[in-house]
């Protein structure tokens, strides 16, 4: 039974391991409604069990009225297969085309096997008391049997020993026939017990054969995705190279292109931009379009658009400016045919300076517009 436990909790977090650790899957330009179109099947598995999950219930539901109340094991038996059913109709509803499901649900048939024989015990331990008390009761009438001999041997000895012979024969006869269905009733109740314990080692044997089987199944799949994911996260690092080498190109005295942990960051500076306000200059849209056209090629590629000005002016004014001109950099790229799925915007005002907004050169350094390009499949490592 402690195997049995095991066998679900292994599966339930190796399946929740696989799940977590399988890689998010690339959406390809113009099908961005990817998350819109997973909600209404996931709606629609909460609504009805799968195949798997109604036929364990099904079983667990046919041996249900036939466990006994006093038996402990069949009762803690049935509330692990419960709640192991209960879990196998969470998993398909999760993941309808598992193929961990047929072992779920023959782990669910070794429960149902696993209550009948629990069952089968308690009717044979319920025909053993009855044989027990019916022994007590042939004991009883002996008894009486022998009280009666004693009054008869007060009125008449002749008579008190013809009937003592008589009742000595019948008790001889009696306990004969008690030993023999006592021996009888031994026999039938070891050879059951017997059947019973070589059952029950049976169905943990395969239950522990199965769950051997299943981890290495589950050791195997961790290894190969671990493997894709190796190869999709080489894949995206020689793509951010390749990009991180073309938008080099772009490096001047108002464009920077430095690289971080969160990706390639192109810092533009304010005078791209008309003084105090958020309008495009025809420097920055050339240069911007050039963007569009790498970020074009590398389709992988999001690009987070950050506002930032310095400390001049108030902190409501800075932040508006600021995300007025990030909004209008997206927008840029979005007319330059990029997909705005891939565009983020905001504003930071001037909470995030890079220099000093006591000297000239480090407000000229805060104000700015920074384009955070990053790699779907690296951002989800």
């Amino acid at each position: 039974m402690k195997k049995l436990v095991l066998l679900f909790l292994s599966l339930g977090l190796a399946f929740s391991f696989a799940a977590e650790s399988t890689p998010a899957k690339q959406t390809p330009p113009k099908k961005i409604a990817k998350k819109q179109s997973v909600r209404p099947v996931q709606e629609k598995s909460k609504k009805a069990a799968g195949k798997f999950a109604t036929r364990c219930n099904e079983d667990l539901n046919q041996v249900k009225s036939t466990i006994p109340v006093t038996s402990y094991l069949a009762n803690v038996t049935w509330a692990e297969a419960e709640a192991r059913a209960k879990q196998l109709e969470r998993f398909e509803q999760e993941m309808p085309k598992s193929d961990m499901l047929p072992y779920f649900a023959e782990a669910c048939s070794l429960y149902v096997e696993l209550l009948k024989l629990y069952t089968e015990t308690d009717r044979i331990e319920k025909n053993t008391e009855a044989a027990w008390q019916e022994r007590q009761t042939v004991m009883e009438e002996i008894e009486k049997t022998q009280n009666a001999i004693a009054v008869l041997r007060k009125d008449s000895l002749s008579a008190l020993q013809n009937d003592l012979l008589a009742a000595k024969n019948q008790t001889l006869e009696t306990q004969e026939e008690m030993k023999e269905r006592e021996a009888h009733a031994n026999a039938k109740q070891d050879s059951l017990l017997k059947a019973s314990k070589e059952r029950e080692a049976t169905l943990l044997a395969q239950a522990s054969a199965r769950e051997d089987s299943l981890l290495r199944a589950s050791k195997e799949r961790e290894s190969e995705l671990e493997k894709a994911l190796a190869e999709e996260r080489a894949k995206a690092e020689a793509r951010q190279k390749e990009a991180k080498s073309k938008l080099n190109e772009l490096q001047s005295k108002l464009i920077q292109v430095t690289q971080d942990a969160r990706g390639i960051i192109l810092s533009m500076s304010d005078i791209l931009f008309d003084v105090n306000k958020a309008s495009l200059k025809q420097d920055l849209k050339t240069s911007l379009a050039k963007v569009a056209g790498i970020l074009s090629v590398y389709q992988e590629l999001n690009v987070l658009v950050e506002g930032h000005t310095d400390n001049t002016g108030s902190e409501k004014h800075n932040m508006k400016l600021s995300e007025q001109r990030a909004k209008n950099v997206m927008d840029f790229l979005v007319s330059q045919g990029i997909d705005v799925s891939r565009l983020t915007s905001k504003g930071y005002g001037m909470t995030r300076p890079v220099g000093d907004n006591k000297t000239k050169d480090g407000r000229q350094k805060n104000r700015r517009v920074d384009l955070v390009i990053q790699d779907k499949v690296l951002l989800g490592k």
